[in-house]
């Protein structure tokens, strides 16, 4: 595995084209969660791009949406592991990778089924919310 921290400027086209791929397959074909998913907050992202050496598919993905743009704290959010790369600890690179980018103060939201995930890294519910029709909550590390 290859890790990549880009800007969406600096996204090739073919990069973004597998961002793009990876999180409709992840979230509205096997979630079946109908969603916009281009929102505009790429624009405002750095994106965390792990990809298979062997055969440069992009295993798994996620987005830090800066500081001042979603929230008031930075962001990680569509965090999505290929189905082919699940249970290889490919979420834990992800998030190490995203808080490699040094913010200060994070907030995500996490839809409650997922949730578990994130309690490992010792974050807490901060509210609970209704995202894209989805039980789901804004959460924060522990202080």
């Amino acid at each position: 595995m290859y890790t990549l921290i880009k800007s969406f400027d600096e996204l090739t086209v073919n990069e973004l084209y597998d961002i793009l791929h990876l999180r409709n397959k992840c979230f509205i074909l096997d979630q079946q969660i109908p969603y916009q998913d281009l929102d505009y907050y790429d624009q405002e992202s750095d994106h965390v791009l792990l990809y298979d050496d062997s055969n440069s598919c992009l295993a798994a993905y996620a987005r830090s949406i800066r500081p001042g743009v979603r929230f008031k704290e930075a962001s990680i959010g569509r965090v999505c592991v290929h189905e082919d790369y699940r249970g290889l600890g490919l979420y834990d690179t992800l998030v190490q990778s995203v808080f490699s980018l040094g913010h200060k103060e994070w907030r995500a939201v996490t839809q409650q089924q997922f949730f578990e995930i994130w309690k490992r890294y010792d974050w807490i519910v901060d509210k609970e919310v209704i995202e894209d029709g989805v039980k789901s909550y804004e959460i924060i590390p522990r202080r």
